[in-house]
């Protein structure tokens, strides 16, 4: 199980949840800090207890595991600590007066499972219920201090695993079904997911039953990663015996994290491929701009290409306004422009292609690796160079008109690499 299986489009082994949720799991230094386990954390540990209950009644000796990795802070960790505590508690008495509610959220569990996993589908509701009730007595709540497979052992029915930077590095999680995960959402760094992919691992014989909680901001951080890191590993393949050339992007671009004693560059653009913003600004901020970008091709009619110079390439490029709000952290002005000056640079290429068409009415989001033109529009570029496509949005319901931007990297065994 790796990274395709968990953020590729077709996964469906991702749970999202409210980013405010962390804040309850880490209240940092607040002197009383809430009992309330939230929503999504009661959904997790739900969806846990039937899939390793499940696998028990398969197999007596199949211990599992829960994690939990949201924070750094000791405290932070004792206090959801003592939360699970209190699901255990709360569910071993719930189950034995019959309590619906908390049944009928089991049942909620049991049906997502079920969506995945045709053996549990097949099963007894009713019968795991009653697993659940007889082991449940016999879950343990860890919090993981050191950093071997040890600390991590499987040695009870239920293991609840609670921990930060150890949880990171180093430790294999046996027969995990379940991570809810929510580290750093506002500053997401791309070697994440290789440092804290405790869900990776050989796991495939148990897919239907992972599931991975993710709030929504980082969950389309992982997902755009994954793309970069998945571009690599396909450029390799077709080519493996070419050398890489890397980059280093300084100016606008933040570093990966200063604990990490050899950082990797794990942002990529390669050859043959397609990058642009998910979506533009289109408030009054961008008129200005606009303007520029509209003096500056004035001369080339709609749907018509021409050369023009990196440096004014570059240029325009400066004048696009991505909103950030809905990023995927692949684009990145600085890095795009930067990466194309050093392919010209090496190809000795003084020109790319510039292709505009206005009047667009361009609304939803665009991935960021497929690109907003296909087709007839796209092909009648010349594949040589460098291409900048460049659609102008129509002014609309308060929506100013905007520059919305695509690069074409021409084909060939290279790629740029650069910390994000």
């Amino acid at each position: 199980m790796g990274g395709e299986d968990f953020f590729g489009d077709g996964s469906n082994l991702v749970r999202e949840f409210n980013l405010n949720d962390i804040t309850a799991l880490a209240p940092g230094a607040q002197p009383t800090p809430s009992n309330e386990i939230p929503k999504s954390l009661v959904k997790a540990l739900d969806t846990f207890m039937i899939g390793a209950t499940f696998k028990r009644t398969k197999d007596p000796e199949q211990n599992c595991a829960f994690l939990c990795h949201v924070s750094t802070r000791t405290s932070d960790h004792r206090h959801i600590v003592g939360l699970l505590r209190k699901y255990k508690s709360d569910l071993t008495t719930a189950l034995k007066s019959k309590n619906p509610k908390v049944v009928a959220r089991l049942r909620e569990a049991y049906d997502d499972l079920a969506s995945s996993h045709d053996d549990l589908k097949d099963s007894s509701f009713d019968s795991l219920i009653e697993a659940i009730e007889f082991f449940s007595p016999g879950i343990t709540v860890k919090l993981v201090n050191g950093e071997t497979d040890e600390d991590v052992a499987v040695k009870s029915p239920y293991n609840l695993f609670v921990g930060g930077n150890k949880l990171g590095r180093g430790v294999t999680i046996k027969n995990l079904l379940v991570s809810y995960y929510g580290r750093n959402p506002r500053n997401p760094q791309a070697d994440t997911v290789l440092q804290h992919a405790r869900m990776y691992g050989y796991r495939r014989k148990d897919i239907g039953l992972l599931r991975l909680f993710l709030p929504p901001q980082l969950h389309v951080v992982f997902k755009a990663i994954n793309k970069m890191e998945r571009s690599l590993r396909d450029l390799i393949a077709k080519n493996s015996n070419e050398e890489f050339r890397g980059i280093y992007v300084e100016s606008g671009l933040s570093p990966t994290r200063k604990n990490i004693l050899a950082p990797g560059s794990v942002g990529v653009y390669s050859g043959g491929s397609n990058y642009n913003p998910a979506q533009i600004l289109r408030d009054a901020s961008v008129k200005m701009m606009t303007d520029k970008v509209d003096k500056m091709l004035e001369k080339i009619k709609d749907k018509g290409f021409a050369e023009m110079s990196i440096e004014g390439i570059q240029s325009i490029i400066s004048l696009m306004k991505p909103d950030d709000a809905h990023s995927e952290y692949v684009w990145n002005s600085v890095a795009i422009s930067n990466s194309i000056g050093q392919f010209a640079k090496l190809q000795k290429h003084n020109n790319g292609y510039v292709y505009v068409d206005r009047g667009r009415d361009l609304e939803a989001n665009r991935r960021e690796t497929a690109g907003i033109l296909a087709g007839g529009e796209f092909s009648s570029v010349p594949g040589d160079k460098v291409a900048l496509y460049l659609l102008r949005t129509n002014e609309r319901r308060g929506r100013w008109a905007a520059w919305w931007p695509q690069v074409r990297f021409p084909d060939g065994r290279y790629a740029f690499a650069f910390a994000i």
